[in-house]
């Protein structure tokens, strides 16, 4: 079993320090009456970051199995029907542009961003896949 953590993009971080700074800077400015608007920022960036610590892509012997939240989806490794890389950013488990799309099953697909995108790749090739570029 092998478990690999997302790619993280700079433009993620930015957005998320946003949601935190800019209610503090604007704090500065106007008061207390910032308080509740940085309350739920905060709640914010703690969800963003349980999201981030619970997403995660384990391969196991004969499946891959996608952990993000409180969403799982396992899908079996010899219903993968190919793998490319991408930069779709269609709603998907991977905090990065530098995605791969995982075709699998009766015409489904579904985007993940290991960090270790090569190591990812060969430890799906260790389960005799031949990836379609």
């Amino acid at each position: 079993m092998r478990i690999y953590k997302s790619k993280v993009d700079t433009w993620f971080k930015v957005m998320v320090a946003s949601f935190l700074g800019v209610p503090i800077v604007l704090g500065f400015f106007t008061g207390p009456e910032i308080w509740p608007v940085l309350l739920i920022s905060a709640f914010w960036v703690a969800f963003v970051f349980w999201l981030y610590a619970a997403t995660k892509y384990e391969i196991t012997g004969d499946a891959l199995i996608i952990h993000a939240g409180l969403y799982k989806r396992d899908i079996p490794v010899r219903s993968i029907t190919s793998v490319k890389d991408s930069r779709s950013a269609m709603a998907s488990p991977a905090f990065s542009l530098d995605r791969l799309e995982i075709q699998y099953g009766a015409g489904k697909l579904i985007l993940i961003s290991p960090k270790d995108k090569a190591g990812f790749l060969a430890d799906l090739d260790l389960h005799e896949f031949h990836k379609n570029d």
